[in-house]
Parts: C-alpha cells; sequence; structure tokens
C-alpha cells in the first residue's frame, strides 16, 4: 500500500469523497513524468477495476522539494474563488497537507479525452475555438485593470528578463536577446491592459476533451493569478501548429512556427483577431507579449531547474546546453530575430 492509498484509508471520512464508496477499493497507477525540469510523482487513484482514475495525487520526488506543490494548491484555490462554482474544467483541491515524510496534493480527477497532437492535426478549427472560448471565459472571471496591481510590470516583464541575465552564464547571443527583449516590451509599462489568470503551459497533456464538449485543463503550478493576457493563446496557437506540421527536432518547430505567426500568410492572424476583440486589447500590445510568451517560458525553464539542484546560483554547463537547445528558447530567438516579419493583427 502506497503513500496515497494510506492517506486516503485513514482520512476518508473527513475528506469530501465519501460518495466513491469504502477507501479499501482504492489503488494507485503511479506515473513519473519523463520532462527534464518535472519534479513530482503522480499517482492516479482507481476504485475496483474501473479504467478511469476518481483522483490525482502529487507528490515531490524528493522530500521537502514542496515549493511547486504550494503553488498549484494556492494557483487552484484562488481560480474557482474567483466566481461562485469554480470551474468544473479546473481540478479541485481535495487535500493539500503533510503526512509522514510527505506532502500530498491530492485534486479531482479530470477525466476526458486527450487533445494530442493527432486530434489537434485532425480537428484544428474545433480545438482553437474550444480552447478561444474557455479561455475567454477565465479571463472574463478573473480580469483586473492593470492599474490595480501595484509593480505588475516589474513582476511580469523586468524581473523575469533581468533573471535570466543573473541566472545563465551569458553568451553574445544571450545578451542580445535578453536586450531586444527588454527594449521591445518597454512600452507595455504605459499601457492599461487587463490582467488575467495565466496557466503558463497550455497544451498537451495539460488539455483534454471532456464528454461534455468542452475542456479539461490540467497542471497550474505554472500559473499566475494575475499574468498576462494573451500569452496562453499564443502558446497554445504554437502547440497546434506543431501539431499541424507532426514536429520533430527545432527545425520543424520553427518551421511550424513561421507559418502560423510570420510573414502574409500567418494562419494563425484570424484567430488572434477574434480573441483580441472579444479580451479586448488594443493591436499594438502584441507583440510585446508575443515577445514575453516565449522569454518567460524560458525563465521558468531556468526557474525549475534551478530549483532541481536547489544549492546552484546559476545553471551549470549541461543544463545551460540544454537550455539552448529547448525548442522554447528557439522560438524565443526567432521571434527576436524575425520580428519585423510578425503578423499578429491588420
Amino acid at each position: 500500500m502506497n503513500v496515497v492509498t494510506t492517506f486516503l484509508r485513514k482520512n476518508w471520512r473527513r475528506l469530501p469523497v465519501e460518495k466513491y464508496g469504502s477507501p479499501k477499493r482504492f489503488s494507485c497507477v503511479i506515473a513519473t513524468p519523463r520532462f527534464k525540469a518535472s519534479r513530482h510523482i503522480i499517482f492516479f487513484v482507481m476504485i475496483d477495476d474501473n479504467a478511469e482514475p476518481i483522483l490525482v495525487a502529487k507528490v515531490p520526488r524528493r522530500a521537502g522539494d514542496n515549493s511547486r506543490l504550494d503553488l498549484e494548491a494556492v494557483n487552484l484555490n484562488a481560480v474557482h474563488s474567483s466566481r461562485p462554482g469554480g470551474f468544473d474544467s479546473i481540478p479541485k483541491v481535495i487535500a493539500y497537507e503533510n503526512f509522514g515524510q510527505d506532502r500530498l496534493l491530492i485534486e479531482t480527477m479530470i477525466v476526458g479525452k486527450p487533445m494530442n497532437r493527432a486530434y489537434a492535426r485532425r480537428r484544428t478549427e474545433s480545438c482553437i475555438e474550444i480552447i478561444t472560448e474557455w479561455l475567454i471565459d477565465l479571463q472574463a472571471a478573473t480580469m483586473i485593470p492593470a492599474i490595480e496591481e501595484a509593480g505588475w510590470f516589474e513582476r511580469l516583464v523586468e524581473q523575469p528578463l533581468q533573471r535570466m541575465k543573473e541566472k545563465i552564464p551569458l553568451t553574445l547571443n544571450d545578451e542580445h536577446l535578453i536586450g531586444r527583449s527588454m527594449k521591445l516590451t518597454a512600452s507595455l509599462r504605459f499601457r492599461e491592459l487587463p490582467l488575467v489568470f495565466e496557466h503558463g503551459d497550455l497544451s498537451h497533456p495539460n488539455v483534454m476533451l471532456l464528454q461534455n464538449g468542452g475542456p479539461g485543463v490540467v497542471d497550474w503550478e505554472l500559473a499566475e493569478p494575475c499574468g498576462l493576457p494573451a500569452t496562453d493563446f499564443f502558446f497554445f496557437l504554437s502547440y497546434i501548429a506543431f501539431a499541424r506540421a507532426d514536429a520533430e527536432k527545432n527545425s520543424d518547430y520553427i518551421g511550424a512556427f513561421q507559418k502560423a505567426f510570420f510573414g502574409h500568410s500567418a494562419w494563425a492572424r484570424p484567430y488572434i483577431d477574434s480573441y483580441v476583440k472579444q479580451v479586448p486589447l488594443p493591436s499594438d500590445v502584441l507583440v510585446p507579449l508575443f515577445i514575453l510568451t516565449w522569454a518567460r517560458y524560458v525563465n521558468g525553464l531556468i526557474t525549475r531547474l534551478l530549483d532541481e539542484s536547489r544549492s546552484a546560483q546559476q545553471l551549470d554547463e549541461e543544463n545551460t546546453e540544454w537550455l539552448r537547445s529547448n525548442r522554447y528558447y528557439a522560438l524565443w530567438r526567432y521571434t527576436i530575430d524575425h520580428i519585423q516579419e510578425l503578423n499578429l493583427s491588420h
């Protein structure tokens, strides 16, 4: 019996899970994500011989490494508190507490079909429509004027870019990317943007299709409760671009990225126009927000890699090499190098 089933059996009656029946019927399937920066072991809680899990639990790979679980629990509680009844598309926290040597995060299970590449390639229009509608709904419920959030520009724009200067051994190319990004995003400081709940990694395997036809969205550890608009949408459209191209290596990713967002025939532009009208956003903030989509994601990778090493103040050679070979670093670099060709709005 593992730590999750032991915890559930000991605490069954005080948790909101009695509807599932006797805890003696539980078992778990354990998954360890292969992504380099992942820090959790995931338990899917099953009942009897049912194929569908009823709960999902996360435990740190290393005892005491709880910071990411702390963030996910806070983010899930925050997003559900943004409107009465919360969101059926987002997991709810069942328990978050210490048990023995472990910290457990137990959530309701969002059961659906994966919006994987094969599905996204076959049903591109439908996938974009479903996620656009979901994002508009989420952002309408969580939106606040940036003027109400003191220091938003420093927190969401300046600090992530500045942090990269401190946390990787810089090459001239790195300095160019960071410097140009700072310059091209500086104008956001003076714009009256809405701030919204930002997921931070809106792509497969975090997005699925529920039986009611709507989306389910999981994995909220990278979320920003008062984050930037449009970035989740750009991120998801890039995932669709990769799916359409069946991209496997960086040259494939860049080719798909270019066709989606750059040049006169950029196919993503009508979808971006539709999103912008519904939020709404002025068209001249889209380029800075697009740059920040990739720069901030790369900064997030740096943060997770440093958290993994715990004591390091800067990425080592191996992790720096991995970072520069990562597709999101490549997308950021391509964006800066081809900024004049970026085609996001009329």
